[in-house]
């Protein structure tokens, strides 16, 4: 049976996606620095045609380095695709099988990578995880991980975001809370599934928490004003929406008279099979902490809460797939987001409360875009029928 590959570290705060701290820090720092780069050279006549040639040789570049590690024995293959590292990588070599397109994985001195090579036009391409041809246009992959960024640009196009900025100090971050008012959300400026994120920011004490939080990840954090709803994505492949995920964090309703810890006890008794278990850990205490809460205290009748902000079945959610029923308008804010930025593959993140109905009816906003996006989330949804999204993604080299 197909299922994630992912699974918890020693930090909670990473969830079930760890990262090397101090790597993962200069990592995103690098990244800032490079999309401020990216960003203004896109204004240099001439430039991006040269990016792209440029592109083009460094990819025959890559070629003849795998084929001289090969002659050392540095690099080996593998051919089996449930090796792979992650679940959207085997989604992507289970549909090359099926198109009867060869492809292996990259065995660094005989560690399996998330680097793989497939038999394309005659010749092997390399790539990471999702295949994406070499010709394409990537401009925008040099910052849209850049959260600022992102939210600038999608403003400019017309393309609802919510209100955000960036911060390096406490009190910048309590700079935009004070101004905002109500709830904020904090996490690092880059980064991506849910690491270091803290939602449901009600004083200032927790805004210096968070901040601390996710500076351990990045030199710059990230808050925005906090909307209500589930977290979607949308992966738009070649200008049109491929597949659209809802994740919903595990949630309880009040009875009255149950304790929190009681009423978490009776939906794991009622849980469906592929759903993991509730379990509290620190992250959760400190989330229904912030709501003013304890697992002993008594929900109201009719009380609904979420327990953390990690959605999904991993942590005891809901999934769904709703790719036939999403609103139009909505895939067409998700398609012109994709079309502004000219790539080929993008997935976005965006919080609404009913993807089904009409967006410009509610309060709704993208807040992140990945530039490798996990296509598998839409292969493994509780409901709703599958998306085939590698399919699509291999489309690109028809």
């Amino acid at each position: 049976m197909h299922e994630y590959k992912e699974r918890p570290g020693a930090c909670k705060s990473c969830g079930n996606s760890p990262v090397n701290h101090p790597i993962a820090y200069y990592v995103a720092t690098f990244a800032i620095a490079q999309a401020h780069v990216s960003r203004v050279a896109r204004h240099v006549p001439l430039l991006p045609a040269f990016e792209s040639m440029v592109r083009r040789i460094m990819l025959r570049v890559d070629t003849l380095v795998y084929r001289l590690f090969t002659l050392l024995g540095f690099v080996t293959f593998n051919t089996v695709p449930e090796k792979a590292v992650s679940y959207r990588s085997q989604v992507v070599w289970e549909e090359a099988k099926r198109r009867g397109i060869e492809m292996e994985q990259v065995c660094f001195l005989g560690r399996h990578t998330e680097m793989y090579r497939a038999k394309l036009r005659d010749r092997w391409i390399y790539f990471e995880s999702l295949p994406i041809p070499g010709e394409a246009a990537q401009h925008a992959y040099g910052w849209l991980d850049d959260k600022v960024m992102l939210n600038a640009f999608l403003r400019e196009s017309g393309i609802p975001i919510p209100s955000a900025r960036s911060v390096r100090s406490e009190e910048e971050a309590m700079q935009a809370f004070d101004e905002w008012g109500g709830l904020v959300v904090v996490k690092p400026r880059v980064g991506s599934r849910g690491r270091h994120t803290t939602t449901q920011i009600r004083d200032a004490e927790q805004v210096r928490s968070a901040f601390a939080s996710a500076r351990m990840l990045c030199r710059y954090a990230y808050i925005s004003r906090h909307l209500e709803g589930s977290v979607c994505r949308g992966i738009v492949v070649d200008g049109k929406l491929a597949g659209f995920f809802q994740a919903d964090p595990p949630r309880i309703t009040g009875d009255g008279t149950s304790r929190i810890n009681e009423l978490i006890a009776a939906k794991n008794a009622a849980k469906p099979e592929r759903v993991e278990d509730i379990v509290l850990t620190d992250e959760h205490h400190a989330f229904i902490d912030r709501m003013g809460y304890t697992p002993d205290s008594i929900l109201e009748e009719g009380k609904e809460i979420d327990l953390t902000h990690r959605t999904g079945r991993l942590f005891g959610g809901e999934t769904r797939e709703l790719l036939s029923s999403v609103h139009p308008r909505l895939k067409s804010y998700l398609e012109q987001a994709a079309k502004a930025l000219a790539v080929p593959i993008v997935g976005f993140d965006l919080i609404i409360k009913d993807p089904e109905v009409d967006p410009d009816t509610q309060e709704w906003g993208i807040i992140e875009a990945n530039s490798l996006p996990f296509i598998d989330l839409h292969y493994l949804p509780l409901h709703g029928k599958p998306s085939n999204v590698a399919a699509k993604v291999w489309d690109l080299w028809k």
